[in-house]
């Protein structure tokens, strides 16, 4: 009966904690639909691509609108100003290509066009390529994986970081600076009955906050993921717990409310940028990879992406993870201790 009744407080005070709202829920959410809306722009260009041109007529080339200009400077002047996404001309056996620098996010898609536009003029002129070059994903799902399929798990590992972290710097710090926890023991309740308490709401909470987050993932965007529903719940639970017991070692260090969320919230901007939740670690100098692979986030998003069926990851690298991440929960335990000899 106490258990509950203390249950009930914990989340009716979540619901009213506007922070631990926002990282929790609000922010990852945003992030989903703002990167998965752009990041799907640039990777599926959807209806006709306007392309301008000067001199010789272009031949027909699928999915591209021609626009001629009756000189070189009107072409270069309508790239610039966006009325057209990509400019054309032929110069004796070179086909010159301009692009603004505002779209060089989708050179590699302007790219194809002007290799297609290419070979159709090679072919107009009876030349063929004795060798063609095909590019060919080898994906280990056996699906087409894109970026923001690969980005989804990433905000998903980064809301359980969130959720861990500041449900410890956040709501168990305001209890302490509010001496809540102190006037609890002035009544017939168990330490136990507390701990309990406070740990399964948040757990509950990071649990239904990912799930939120999967199901807008799942209906805006479509990706194609093979789930291991066991590894994804076990993800989840796990890795929330380990961050709280880096929100317990911040809150240990913090003299105030305050000034742990103010940490963990630098914190939580440095890592998510070095822990690849937004790009591939390769792209990061050397002496910077060797730093995401001693952060604890890297961890998180990896074993997310192999529960969610697009990356490979070895049956004991996946449960070692697991099993330091659930040692978070031992430093919660003894935080709680330590917390109470304060109050």
């Amino acid at each position: 009966m106490r258990f509950s009744a203390i249950l009930k407080a914990m989340t009716f005070h979540s619901v009213r904690d506007r922070m631990n709202l926002f990282f929790n829920l609000f922010f990852p959410l945003v992030t989903l639909l703002v990167f998965g809306y752009v990041f799907s722009g640039i990777y599926s260009p959807q209806g006709s691509m306007n392309v301008g041109y000067y001199g010789q007529v272009l031949p027909a080339v699928s999915g591209v609108k021609y626009v001629e200009y009756p000189t070189l400077s009107s072409l270069q002047e309508a790239v610039n100003s966006g009325k057209i996404d990509l400019g054309l001309t032929l110069d004796g056996t070179s086909l010159i290509t301009y692009v603004s620098p505002a779209n060089l996010q989708s050179s590699d898609y302007y790219t194809s066009i002007s290799k297609s536009v290419a070979d159709e003029i090679n072919k107009s002129k009876g030349i063929t390529n004795i060798i063609n070059v095909k590019r060919n994903d080898v994906s280990f799902s056996g699906k087409q994986i894109n970026y923001l399929d690969n980005l989804i798990p990433g905000i998903l590992a980064l809301s359980i970081f969130s959720a861990g972290i500041f449900s410890i710097t956040a709501s168990l710090a305001h209890f302490r600076d509010k001496k809540v926890i102190k006037k609890f023991w002035t009544t017939p309740l168990a330490k136990w009955e507390f701990y309990a308490a406070f740990l399964f709401e948040k757990m509950i909470e990071s649990f239904l906050s990912i799930i939120l987050l999967f199901f807008v993932a799942m209906v805006f965007f479509h990706p194609p993921y093979s789930i291991d529903w066991l590894r994804f719940i076990v993800t989840t639970l796990a890795g929330t717990f380990g961050m709280m017991g880096i929100g317990m070692i911040i809150l240990l260090l913090s003299p105030s409310a305050r000034v742990a969320s103010e940490i963990s919230s630098v914190l939580y901007t440095v890592i998510m940028f070095f822990s690849g939740v937004y790009f591939p670690l390769d792209l990061l100098p050397k002496f910077l990879q060797d730093i995401a692979y001693g952060l604890p986030l890297t961890y998180i998003v990896i074993a997310m992406k192999s529960a969610m069926g697009i990356a490979p990851m070895s049956v004991l690298s996946y449960w070692l993870t697991i099993a330091i991440m659930f040692f978070g929960a031992v430093l919660v335990l003894l935080g709680f201790s330590r917390i109470f000899k304060i109050d």
